[in-house]
């Protein structure tokens, strides 16, 4: 093994290190990658660097093997390219930035230092300085910021004279949500022990089963086991249970035989189980799935294979199942309304998203990468957060977690009258917001009694509705379910809008409509269409 060999990281070694990219790309960053050469020779110190796609487009000594490879996203440098924060690791066992790293069982750095680059505002690309003694980390905590300086410097020059190298660092990405463990943007005790089991799982194939409130990233949970596991390159395939009618949802999970009913395609339809051949299925909202369509997901799943509705041959699939719920799954298991044996099946490998409230320190991360995310997006300079609307970022309860903070932020990016993000921008949506909330809210029952804004008023005849044996928690449902209704109207909007604030599917709204039996809503719907 050659001495630039020892030390360079696993993801760039061979069978890992992946080439197969645009030449033209590593042709464009050629002098890049002189300057990179000059500068680790003259410091007497390693450094890379890597685009917003994460290919490490130059690199010097040990990491000069990693150049045209891919990074992994849940790196430090990851972590700076993603967040717009210098990262400087001085003791790789200990930093928060390691601790969710994917590397760290092979990482030979003894310390590290990174930082994003930015032209006229948006980040481009990340350096990062390494070291692998005692010497070269006394060089790295002397000249580091010095180094990673000059490289900026020598780029933004360097990018402004020449397109080329701009776009070919600025890749294709747009950080949209969805794409891994390096979106699930936090710091805190909550956070990292979910990226600690979604690191422990992820190369495994057992089922998972995801839960926690609406808006806190159960779908870029799914996806970062996906991404970090072996089905990485097949497709992850997502579908909300919640969403699709209950007469075509079995058809769309295991798709339909030639001829089975009126309309059908001709030569029949591939359910999504065989469109996810060899990644991942994942099942969203699986506590609204009909109870007559549990049992055979259960056989399914326990069978391994699939039969086409309407077919008479059952076909074998290789698929990863990972389902998510905004509620307490085994508590509606108990209750009678989800199959226990499903549930079981399900939760091999339990996952908790917490709630924005229970993640400590994390408001302030996500504001900055959200206000960063919108401003590139505007082609304009990340501003900066006024103390007093951070105040209110952090006091704010967020019902709606990190789906709610990224509204507001987004919000604010576009109203935004001057250079900074101010709370005179968001004051009075925040005021509305704090109107609206409950201070009884339960977060894994999305009908619960606060959910819906204003204060919950049922008149006579709609409680001569009820059922006299109907429970305390369906008449909570039913008088919450009712005043949203008054609140938004009962044409299709109103349900849109109402279903929206009680976080569920506009399916689920339906069914609710019609288990309190109010008919006089579904009508009104129905003939307005």
């Amino acid at each position: 093994m050659s001495e630039n060999k020892r030390y360079a990281p696993l993801w760039a070694c061979p069978p890992k290190g992946q080439r197969n990219v645009d030449p033209d790309i590593l042709e464009i960053c050629r002098d890049l990658q002189r300057t990179v050469t000059i500068m680790s020779r003259l410091a007497g110190i390693d450094l890379y660097i890597i685009n917003t796609d994460y290919l490490c487009v130059a690199g010097s000594g040990f990491y000069e093997a990693a150049v045209g490879c891919v990074s992994p996203r849940d790196t430090a440098i990851g972590y700076s390219l993603a967040s717009g924060r210098p990262t400087m690791v001085a003791d790789p066992k200990v930093h928060a930035a390691c601790r969710d790293c994917s590397q760290r069982l092979t990482c030979r750095d003894l310390a590290n230092y990174t930082s994003p680059i930015a032209v006229h505002g948006r980040i481009i690309a990340a350096v990062q300085v390494v070291a692998f003694d005692a010497e070269q980390c006394a060089i790295l905590m002397e000249k580091a910021e010095d180094m990673t300086e000059a490289i900026t410097l020598y780029l933004i020059q360097s990018c402004e004279a020449d397109s080329r190298l701009l776009s070919a660092l600025a890749g294709s990405a747009d950080e949209i949500d969805s794409s891994g463990l390096e979106r699930l943007i936090g710091e805190s005790k909550a956070m990292r022990s979910l990226k600690d089991d979604i690191i422990r799982c992820a190369p495994l194939d057992s089922t998972v089963l995801i839960q926690g409130e609406s808006g806190t990233g159960k779908e870029l949970t799914a996806q970062a086991i996906h991404d970090l596991s072996l089905r990485a390159a097949a497709p992850f395939v997502a579908v909300n249970c919640g969403a699709i009618p209950e007469a075509i949802i079995e058809s769309e999970l295991f798709g339909y035989a030639a001829g089975t009913f009126t309309g059908a395609q001709k030569g029949g339809k591939a359910g999504l189980f065989e469109h996810a051949e060899g990644g991942t299925l994942f099942l969203d909202e699986i506590a609204e799935l009909p109870l007559q369509l549990q049992v055979k997901l259960l056989r399914v799943l326990q069978e391994r294979k699939v039969m086409r509705l309407g077919g008479r041959q059952e076909h074998s699939f290789d698929v990863r199942i990972i389902a998510a719920a905004n509620v307490d799954v085994a508590d509606m298991a108990r209750d009678g309304k989800f199959r226990q044996d499903l549930y079981f099946r399900l939760s091999v490998i339990p996952l908790y998203v917490p709630a924005l409230r229970e993640r400590d320190g994390d408001i302030e991360l996500l504001v900055h990468h959200f206000a960063r995310l919108y401003a590139r997006r505007r082609n304009e300079p990340q501003p900066a957060v006024d103390p007093e609307l951070m105040k209110r970022f952090i006091s704010y309860r967020w019902p709606g977690n990190v789906r709610e903070l990224k509204n507001f932020v987004e919000y604010g990016i576009n109203f935004r009258k001057g250079r900074v993000l101010d709370l005179r921008t968001l004051e009075e949506r925040f005021n509305n917001a704090e109107k609206s909330q409950h201070l009884d809210h339960n977060p894994f029952n999305p009908l619960s009694a606060g959910s819906c804004p204003g204060n919950i008023t049922t008149g006579s005849n709609e409680t001569d509705v009820l059922k006299p044996e109907v429970s305390d928690k369906d008449f909570s449902e039913r008088q919450t379910l009712s005043s949203c209704l008054s609140k938004y109207g009962s044409g299709l909007e109103g349900k849109r809008r109402t279903a929206e604030e009680l976080g569920i599917s506009l399916a689920t709204l339906y069914r609710k409509i019609k288990k309190y039996s109010l008919q006089d809503a579904y009508r009104y719907d129905v003939g307005s269409q």
